[in-house]
């Protein structure tokens, strides 16, 4: 006798057997194990690209040249010329101020001021302990004839030995400005710390990326969607960091500190697209070596099935009845 009551018994009994509580858990539990991955490889993207930044000299370089103020710099080495002038040749703070407003449009000045700030910042990235002084007269050398000539066109008879003393008597420049914020020691902590950084996500995606394969139904899948996720998300961090840097600074240098921020975010994303370019050659490769498999075995519901035999196509019917005999 038919009892309706002791199927649905079985029924709810079949429903939280040990199977189905394994499968709610990997369900329950893939999205956590994506989550970390997807965070795990923003964090190694970022710190890859850090990383690389900071052995990047020639960035580091040009990023602190475009944080000094150019025109302070000019204007201090021009107060230290006229300076130098009005106390060694006796002319007046009005007459030197002149001959400078005069000597700034030779292109020599461009050159000499160009040439001490280049020093400024090879001294503000140099590693601790090296020589941090900068040596002004040597770099204002080449301004004394331009001088010379310019106070002879005034009229000012000015022995050139005494404008070389001028430039020869600026003291050099000690930029002993501690630990704290020297460029230098910065750079090598940030350093130390990215490499951490990249250390611990690179784990944590290992970790995250072997959990979502093994709590998977279909791994291999999972493997070219993990593959997927990577390099959308580097070349997504390529064309924002680039975006990043044109927002910052537009129009080429607005203010020293935008375009000093824009040199940095624009440098080295050919760390993103390095990475893109690996994890799209994985993806692929798996995309490649799967397809003749699911063409042969065929595919449904994203499950790959195995290829029908004449001893299958012959058993068609007790499994038919069997199939409709477990759905009654």
């Amino acid at each position: 006798m038919f009892d309706p009551g002791a199927l649905f018994m079985n029924h709810q009994t079949d429903s939280i057997s040990p199977p189905g509580r394994l499968l709610a858990a990997r369900r329950l539990t893939l999205p956590w194990a994506l989550w970390v991955f997807g965070l795990s490889t923003t964090l190694l993207l970022v710190g890859l690209w850090g990383r690389a930044v900071t052995v990047d000299d020639d960035v580091i370089a040009r990023s602190t040249e475009a944080a000094l103020s150019a025109d302070l710099v000019t204007e201090r080495v021009y107060d230290w010329i006229g300076s130098g002038l009005a106390a060694t040749t006796r002319i007046t703070d009005a007459e030197a101020e002149q001959v400078l407003e005069e000597v700034r449009a030779h292109p020599a000045a461009a050159g000499a001021i160009d040439t001490l700030i280049d020093d400024v910042v090879r001294a503000l990235i140099a590693p601790p302990g090296a020589d941090s002084s900068i040596d002004v007269a040597a770099a204002l050398t080449p301004l004394v004839p331009e001088v010379v000539s310019e106070l002879a066109d005034q009229g000012l008879e000015v022995p050139v030995g005494a404008v070389e003393a001028a430039v020869e008597n600026l003291d050099p420049v000690a930029l002993d400005t501690g630990e704290a914020v020297s460029v230098g020691v910065v750079t090598d902590q940030a350093r130390g710390v990215l490499t951490r950084g990249v250390v611990i996500a690179a784990v944590m995606l290992t970790v995250a990326a072997v959990a979502a394969v093994a709590l998977s139904e279909e791994r291999w899948p999972m493997v070219r969607s993990l593959a997927t996720r990577v390099s959308f998300s580097a070349l997504s961090f390529a064309a924002l960091f680039r975006i990043g840097g044109w927002a910052l600074d537009p129009d080429g240098g607005r203010s020293p500190l935008r375009q000093s921020g824009s040199i940095l975010v624009e440098s080295n994303l050919h760390v993103f697209l390095i990475v893109a370019a690996i994890a799209a050659a994985v993806a692929a490769a798996i995309w490649l070596v799967r397809r003749p498999l699911r063409q042969d075995s065929g595919v449904e519901n994203g499950r790959i099935l195995p290829k029908s035999t004449p001893e299958s196509e012959a058993g068609g019917a007790d499994d038919t009845s069997t199939q409709e005999l477990v759905s009654v």
